[in-house]
């Protein structure tokens, strides 16, 4: 199993499979698995009544950055695994957006490597969120 993985989907973001997929092999040396599940929140960020929202690349090279900089916070934090699901297309109101799960030796380096990857991402420089 790869110790990251980052993927931009069209699909539907399945929250249950991807946990299963992500606990199915831990390190022996896990204290901590944190979890951030996005989700799209009503009323929206910018427009306050809307029924869709549009997810969009803004950046072609979003996949690589995103990459490069889970992989840095992976070393950084000496993680044992990292997944990183964002939703790409348009999705309904509590539809989620985002399965950010991280796993690791203590609850410090877990708690700091989802806020970091998350504010990387919630930038809305490679990724951009539309309210319709």
């Amino acid at each position: 199993m790869n110790k990251i993985t980052v993927k931009l989907v069209e699909e539907k973001i399945n929250i249950q499979s991807l946990y299963d997929e992500f606990y199915n092999e831990l390190n022996d040396s896990t204290g901590t698995i944190l979890i951030h599940h996005g989700k799209a929140k009503y009323p929206g960020k910018h427009k306050k009544d809307y029924s869709k929202i549009r997810l969009f690349i803004k950046d072609e090279q979003a996949y690589e950055k995103i990459y490069e900089f889970t992989e840095h916070t992976f070393q950084e934090y000496n993680l044992n695994k990292i997944f990183v699901y964002h939703q790409i297309g348009t999705i309904d109101k509590n539809d989620t957006i985002l399965f950010l799960a991280v796993e690791a030796k203590d609850r410090d380096s877990a708690f700091n490597a989802v806020r970091k990857i998350l504010e990387f991402i919630k930038a809305e420089t490679l990724i951009g969120l539309e309210e319709i």
